[in-house]
């Protein structure tokens, strides 16, 4: 079924009985749960770690780490809630790996000999402006922000996610949004 047939109650419920079926050793139930929970997370992921190849990585791991966990796992969030904290924490791994050094590149739009050439241009460096610009703010703030507006999950679902109080990831978004404003000021012509 495609993710347009479930209303959004629904698809929470289709996940937690794909995730019965999972815990049962039933491979198509995961193949269904990646399909459809995939392209959101390696979202996420390229986002805060600023490559595809190492985004499709961790997604990866995320599906083996839900595989693994699929026995003891409990239906209390959302399933995308409880994979989106495991890729959170793939994600500060993967920094503390790094050094906490994230990676900046982005990729970036390409349309030669295209009649929107020139346009294209302007969203690529608008594009890769704001990269560049979300890994300036601390991580905090930029996880939150990336879960607030890429992944639409709400302050209380970021607050499961990275284990904080609500009222912490409000301050953080706050911040980000403040500062993403600042760090793109040139971009937009005002303050």
């Amino acid at each position: 079924m495609s993710k347009e047939a479930y209303l959004p109650g629904e698809e929470d419920a289709e996940d937690k009985r794909l995730m019965v079926r999972v815990a049962q050793g039933d491979d198509d139930a995961l193949r269904l749960l990646v399909e459809r929970h995939h392209p959101r997370l390696v979202g996420y992921l390229k986002t805060e770690v600023g490559s595809l190849a190492t985004a499709e990585e961790l997604a990866m791991e995320v599906f083996i780490r839900l595989h693994r966990s699929a026995p003891r796992w409990r239906p209390e969030a959302k399933l995308s809630t409880y994979l989106f904290h495991i890729a959170h924490n793939l994600v500060l791994n993967e920094w503390r790996r790094k050094s906490r050094k994230p990676t900046h590149s982005v990729d970036t739009l390409s349309e030669t000999g295209d009649s929107h050439q020139e346009s294209a241009r302007r969203v690529g460096e608008l594009e890769e402006s704001f990269a560049r610009a979300l890994q300036q703010i601390p991580p905090e703030q930029r996880t939150a922000i990336t879960l607030l507006v890429q992944q639409d999950m709400t302050y209380e679902e970021i607050s499961s996610v990275m284990k904080v109080p609500v009222s912490t990831v409000k301050t953080w978004i706050f911040r980000a949004r403040t500062q993403l404003k600042d760090l793109l000021k040139d971009h937009y012509g005002t303050r």
